[in-house]
């Protein structure tokens, strides 16, 4: 659970709770809200005695004898805003939300009190509780960005993620380089699997010069999943070197170098990491992992001392397990694989190893359940397949060997096609590149006849006839795109932005609106939907759409042109 430390975006990182709070002095020898106690004490008897015999909520809320005693003579805003930083520095949060709450309440127009009652709420583990007083901060002091921190952290633990990171976005406008905003932000858009828009966020250049861990994390794994390896371990690698002890940055290089067949890099990296944190079993398992992977020589006595040190994981016992079985070591294999499953019984590797142990060790029973559960539970390798054909033609079930040996043959093909698909895309992706779209059409004509069913060879199909000015085949191919996935931003802002060429406006702000609901930090369509409701004069809703696009990029020039552009075009009579 995060506490006060984790709000620092300009607060005293040494100053604790007080600094935190940005604790001000009120006006005066006394606060405005001393005149209504006093005026409460006048009007209704009893009133002002109840409000000092009554403890906080918790009993175990007592401060220091010399906060009670001016508790005891004025109780002001002033005086709870004190105690509550005082419980604050005494981790005691409960009883900081209580005092804050009481602040609160005797100065409702106090963003700051609001501020730091939602804030002490979140730290004592209340994040829905937090979340009315921060968004009172918010309104009462909209320029303030602590609050939007706040409430984003506290929706985050909540499990609200949209409206978390809606705040993020409000405090990325008041502060586009709020190190805290574009932690969360972008660690949220990767648990969307929006990695366009985390790359669009994070490589804005007022973001480039110091990335924090988080966010060179977060643009690594974009790149990375968006198959721009290179880029992600230059990213990954440059956030390791300034950060040198973050496990996560080590862990997520180690695996891109893996896939950029860089394997002696990774291995390396990882070796650091363990010199650094020898305890980190998650660490110790990739590095375990990488070795198996790789064949390398050390995966064996590495597997051995996992299997000592810790205690019994289900995948150092798989991949212990599979080690065994390259080396035709049957029983040992069977009993780590065994082990392996009773732990994690959903992981289809380890039961497709076991049946193929099984089947080595004379039990085709028991090697036929494991290899059919390992099918049921997603295991689409045609080897699999191969492996339980022979399994049941040694049980004399020649029907349906033939059966699983039809569908090894078709897992081949679609694997040999899916291969074939790649290698032509890459070579249309070249032909791109060299200014020469008609060749990188017929490449990625030749790429989908292999894989149909690729959304993103369509899109770069229609992007070739784009730049060919073959539109009516370009629209076919965009709405292919869509058809296999209908979430493919690129592919609505194209249709969009074709819409408004046959001047289609309302099929074009469809389309817009499409893509920014599938990639919400989709600058371009932003700015090309606030262009299709600006051409319509519907000012504040283009007002609102361009709005969006620079809180996400405020330096993008078409944006800012576009903005004094619908702000000159609403101002004339």
């Amino acid at each position: 659970m995060r506490t006060f430390e984790l709000a620092q975006s300009g607060y005293s990182q040494s100053g604790g709770f007080a600094a935190a709070a940005g604790t001000r002095r009120f006006a005066g020898t006394r606060s405005p809200a001393v005149g209504v106690v006093v005026l409460c004490s006048i009007t209704c008897a009893g009133v002002l005695f109840c409000l000092l015999s009554v403890p906080l909520a918790y009993s175990s809320c007592v401060g220091p004898p010399s906060l009670r005693a001016r508790l005891q003579k004025e109780p002001t805003a002033e005086v709870y805003a004190d105690l509550g930083a005082w419980f604050g520095n005494h981790k005691q949060f409960k009883c900081a939300a209580e005092a804050f709450a009481a602040a609160s309440k005797l100065q409702p127009d106090s963003a700051s009190l609001a501020y730091m009652w939602g804030l002490s709420l979140y730290s004592a583990g209340d994040a829905q509780a937090a979340a009315d007083p921060l968004r009172t901060a918010e309104r009462l002091n909209p320029s303030d960005v602590r609050p939007y921190l706040a409430l984003g952290a506290a929706l985050d633990q909540a499990s609200q993620f949209a409206d978390a990171e809606k705040e993020w976005r409000g405090a990325l406008a008041i502060d586009p380089s709020a190190p805290a905003a574009l932690d969360g932000l972008s660690r949220d858009l990767i648990n969307d699997k929006d990695y366009t828009s985390v790359i669009a966020l994070l490589e804005l250049p007022a973001n480039r010069a110091q990335r924090s861990p988080q966010q060179s994390l977060g643009l690594g794994m974009a790149y990375a999943k968006t198959a721009q390896l290179d880029k992600a371990s230059m990213v990954l690698r440059e956030g390791l070197n300034t950060t040198p002890d973050s496990l996560p940055l080590a862990n997520e290089l180690a695996v891109v170098l893996v896939l950029l067949a860089r394997t002696d890099e990774a291995i390396a990296v990882l070796d650091l990491a363990i010199e650094k944190h020898p305890r980190n079993l998650d660490t110790q398992i990739l590095y375990f992992r990488t070795l198996v992977t790789t064949h390398s020589d050390m995966a064996q006595r590495v597997g051995h001392k996992l299997l000592s040190t810790f205690s019994p994981n289900w995948e150092v016992l798989y991949l212990n397990g599979v080690l065994e079985t390259r080396d035709a070591e049957w029983q040992q294999a069977r009993q780590h694989l065994e082990q392996s499953v009773a732990l994690k019984p959903d992981y289809y590797k380890s039961r497709k190893s076991l049946g193929v142990v099984l089947a080595k060790l004379k039990d085709p029973q028991g090697a036929r359940k494991q290899l059919e559960q390992a099918i049921a539970l997603g295991d689409t390798e045609p080897e699999t397949q191969y492996d339980l054909a022979m399994v049941l033609k040694g049980l004399g079930e020649v029907e349906q060997a033939k059966e699983r040996i039809k569908a090894y043959q078709q897992l081949k093909e679609a694997q040999a096609a899916r291969t074939q698909a790649a290698g032509k895309a890459q070579m249309g992706d070249q032909a791109m590149a060299a200014g020469d779209p008609a060749h990188a059409a017929a490449l990625y004509r030749e790429a989908m006849e292999s894989d149909p069913g690729e959304a993103l060879l369509a899109y770069k199909l229609a992007m070739a006839l784009d730049k060919s000015n073959e539109t009516l085949n370009e629209i076919a191919a965009l709405q292919q795109a869509l058809h296999l996935n209908p979430n493919l931003a690129e592919a609505q802002n194209q249709m969009g932005y074709l819409a408004i060429r046959r001047g289609e406006t309302a099929q074009a702000e469809d389309c817009f609106r499409a893509a920014v609901h599938a990639s919400p930090s989709y600058v371009v369509a932003w700015v090309n939907l606030a262009a299709a409701l600006a051409s319509e004069k519907r000012w504040q809703d283009a007002r609102d759409a361009v709005g969006h696009a620079l809180d996400i990029a405020p330096d993008n020039p078409q944006a800012r042109q576009l903005s004094e552009a619908i702000a000159a075009a609403q101002a004339q009579p």
